[in-house]
């Protein structure tokens, strides 16, 4: 009976979190917003014309008695005349006369537009409420007013007529007038604009904009940024999650078993491609992929920097690994590494060099095999799909694991066709820059070819705290900042090698005098070297 409301509980809980993390991630809206709310405000307020309001009372009397019952009819009379008199105080006779006395070319609209006439609950007090143009102005007009209501409300009750008005009334003096209590004042400031109602109006008005503009981009906004995101639009699991970090960035530098960091943000990137590597080999204990593709939506996804390091890491297990660059448009590993460029899977595909004369290693990674694109070919998407790739691939993979960097799904159809051929693909996933739709239709891509998604690989993930919850990041490292136990670690050795210097005259002599030159240089000088892996 608890599930449900547990369930709409955790639904509600949710939504906040979103909404929250929705306002932080567009807060420089919002604050803009704000902002310009704030100066519209002023703005509009310095446009205002200045306008002054003061006020002026009178009282409806009957004159002095002495009975008490005289009295108390009196003041129900009076009471009931004011109600009377406020709506005689906003004719157009009394505006005219008020105009006149108080001196200001005014018609009776243009006087009536600036006063209000009221009566307070229970009192026979008549208030008028005057604004102007200055100070004296507003004064003037208040007590020219009351003093022309005044004049009114005598001439009416004397039965004088308003086209006669010095004719003699025929019924005598009345005892009923407005007598002047308390006169206006000069009022210390302007009542409009109102400098603080205006800005209170348009900080209210800026944080509402930009509070809608942030919902309604975060409700638009089809990018992906956690792991949920991908279980609620996909059935790919997240086999790793890779934190932002100067150490892997744009110039894809990469991590290796070996490599010792500084900071903790070092650390975590480390981290999390051992447990990338980790997944990796445990996706099927019994049948582990042997030869799988790492590629991606898009472009920039860093496809090739995944790939890059999880080698290097599966290498530093102990185990063998072949590293080929089948991006055969946009080559990247040879450069990466510093290796030989101008060798590499082309050659072998088209029958130019034997595959053990073009696969180079790196010091300090003896079981990494890495095989460079090699010359870019007319025909990239027909090399890959050759039965000559494949009996390469499946000869690699019989001697240890084969990583493809492919190019990405989109733009071209090699990666789907790799993926499609061998064990399955590996997707990076740029957090907070892939979309659902580009990711659906990658995904689509190799769906088509009937080719095995292995799983995502949710990569460049925010670690800042106010981010790193949104993007569902937890990686908080074990080592402390400084290095374990307070100690200074040395810096990290790069990985060196030499390029070669001269061109050869055919492929095979060209990696050969590579190799030779590399073992001529010894272990102090580091190097590229072609090599020969393990046989099956």
């Amino acid at each position: 009976m608890n599930e449900e409301p547990q369930s709409t509980r955790d639904t509600t809980a949710k939504n906040i979190r979103e909404l929250g993390h929705a306002l932080k991630a567009h807060w420089i809206a919002i604050a803009v917003c704000t902002l310009l709310g704030l100066i519209a405000a002023l703005g509009w307020t310095a446009l205002q014309p200045k306008a002054y309001t003061t006020a002026a009372t009178g009282v409806v009397s009957t004159g002095a008695t002495d009975n008490l019952g005289l009295a108390m009819a009196a003041d129900s009379l009076v009471k009931s005349k004011a109600t009377q008199y406020k709506t005689l105080a906003m004719s157009p006779v009394v505006a005219k006369d008020a105009a006149k006395r108080a001196g200001l070319s005014l018609s009776p609209e243009q006087a009536l537009g600036r006063i209000s006439a009221s009566v307070p609950l229970d009192t026979a007090q008549l208030e008028i409420r005057a604004r102007g143009a200055t100070p004296d102005e507003a004064r003037r007009l208040a007590d020219a007013w009351i003093a022309a209501l005044a004049k009114q409300v005598a001439d009416l009750e004397e039965g004088k007529s308003a086209a006669t008005p010095d004719a003699e009334s025929s019924e005598g003096k009345s005892i009923i007038r407005i007598l002047p209590t308390n006169p206006a004042t000069l009022p210390a400031g302007p009542s409009s604009p109102n400098l603080k109602i205006a800005l209170a109006i348009g900080l209210l008005a800026g944080l509402v904009l930009g509070a809608a503009y942030a919902l309604v981009k975060a409700y638009f906004d089809r990018r992906i940024r956690s792991a949920d995101i991908l279980a609620q639009n996909f059935d790919i699991p997240v086999v790793g999650t890779i934190p932002i970090s100067s150490v892997v960035g744009d110039d894809r530098r990469i991590l290796g078993e070996s490599t010792e960091t500084r900071s903790t943000a070092d650390h975590r990137v480390t981290e999390a491609f051992k447990e990338l590597r980790t997944n990796v080999q445990f996706m099927n204990p019994d049948h582990p992929p042997r030869i799988f593709t790492v590629t991606s939506a898009l472009p920039g996804d860093g496809k090739s920097t995944v790939a890059d390091n999880i080698a290097l890491n599966i290498a530093a297990q102990g185990e063998t690994v072949f590293l080929v660059d089948a991006d055969l448009r946009r080559p990247t590993v040879a450069k990466t590494f510093e290796l030989v460029e101008s060798v590499g899977l082309t050659d072998v595909v088209v029958g130019r060099a034997e595959v053990n004369d073009v696969l180079q290693q790196i010091d300090g990674v003896p079981n990494l095999y890495i095989l460079g694109a090699g010359p870019i070919p007319p025909n990239p998407s027909e090399l890959v799909a050759s039965e000559r790739m494949r009996q390469l691939m499946m000869d690699l993979a019989s001697r240890g694991t084969v990583i493809i960097d492919a190019p990405p799904l989109l733009p071209v159809t090699d990666a789907a066709i790799l993926a499609a051929r061998f064990d399955g693909a590996l997707i990076v996933v740029q957090a907070g820059s892939t979309t659902v739709e580009e990711l659906g239709k990658a995904t689509s891509n190799l769906e088509k070819v009937n080719a095995r998604v292995l799983g995502a690989v949710l990569n460049r993930v925010p670690t800042s705290k106010s981010q790193a919850s949104r993007y569902n990041y937890y990686g908080y490292s074990y080592y402390s900042e400084g290095g374990t136990g307070g100690k200074k670690r040395k810096p990290s050795r790069r990985i060196r090698t030499s390029k070669s210097r001269s061109a050869a005259v055919s492929v095979r002599s060209e990696a050969k005098s590579g190799a030779k030159r590399a073992s001529k240089s010894g272990s102090s000088a580091g190097g590229s070297r072609a090599v020969t892996p393990p046989a099956e």
